[in-house]
């Protein structure tokens, strides 16, 4: 029997939860689902497949809310292209590559099934990713640049950006594992990049890349006694890395002019 404005109930009724533990419990709710749903997911023939589609998916509808479908669009696909390029320096050094998975407000991963044998296969596999966005992002660049296209330039940038940061030296990010190529003290300097980023911008993804950091660098303790590369090849991917760092800021450049 509903009860009317003016009448009052016989027994006390309990008080509404609090906001936050309503947003726990749905949480709580939400990801026990999602783990079932996990768990069915991969008990199909694609379901490899239908994670990435599915992740990706989101994250273009995250990318939409904030920037418009066409930008977010472009934009995944640029971030698609990164992990591709991982994929394919994995398979090239012999190493089992998963497929990716996007997370929105964070970018992608792609799982590495097994370790790289030296340092030089780790920092291949890390290089995959930049250096097969770099491209990516010229090509738009250059497409922007014929069509006179905005949108174009403005993936480009973005592109871009998003490679000149991967590229910080602090695990896990690329940066960090390409530069143990040739620095063991490299990621001090990650460090430092990452805490002034974090102060001038109090991003939560900063946050987050900070603690795994620490625990990834907990984890690596054991192999930082790898066999160091030659000084001919530390030589080498010290060239590599600087020098896309190097060309990645001057496209950034470029493209801001080109934008106005």
């Amino acid at each position: 029997m509903e009860v009317g404005p003016l009448e009052q109930p016989q027994e006390p009724v309990a008080k509404p939860r609090s906001f936050k533990a309503t947003w726990l419990a749905a949480g709580a709710t939400l990801l026990f689902k999602a783990k079932g749903l996990l768990v069915l997911l991969k008990a199909l023939p694609f379901a490899k497949f239908a994670l990435t589609g599915v992740t990706m998916a989101v994250m273009i509808a995250v990318e939409a809310w904030r920037y418009g479908l066409p930008f977010a669009f472009g934009f995944v696909l640029l971030i698609l292209i990164h992990e591709l390029g991982h994929g394919l320096a994995m398979r090239l050094n012999g190493v089992q590559a998963g497929w990716p998975i996007f997370i929105p407000f964070m970018g992608a991963v792609i799982s590495m099934k097994g370790l790289p044998r030296n340092r030089a296969v780790e920092a291949a596999i890390a290089y995959g990713g930049p250096l097969a966005g770099t491209a990516a992002s010229i090509l738009v660049a250059g497409a922007g640049l014929v069509l006179e296209s905005r949108l174009l330039l403005s993936l480009a940038y973005s592109g871009m950006f998003l490679n000149l940061f991967n590229m910080v030296p602090i695990s896990p990010l690329d940066g960090g594992r390409i530069a143990q190529a040739f620095s063991k003290r490299a990621w001090i300097v990650g460090a430092v990049l990452m805490g002034a980023l974090f102060l001038l911008t109090r991003s939560p993804q900063l946050a987050l890349i900070g603690v795994m950091a620490f625990m990834q660098s907990r984890r690596t303790q054991n192999t930082e006694d790898r066999e160091a590369l030659s000084k001919v090849e530390q030589q080498t991917w010290a060239v590599r890395y600087f020098g896309l760092c190097l060309f990645l800021g001057l496209g950034m450049a470029l493209t801001h002019r080109a934008l106005g």
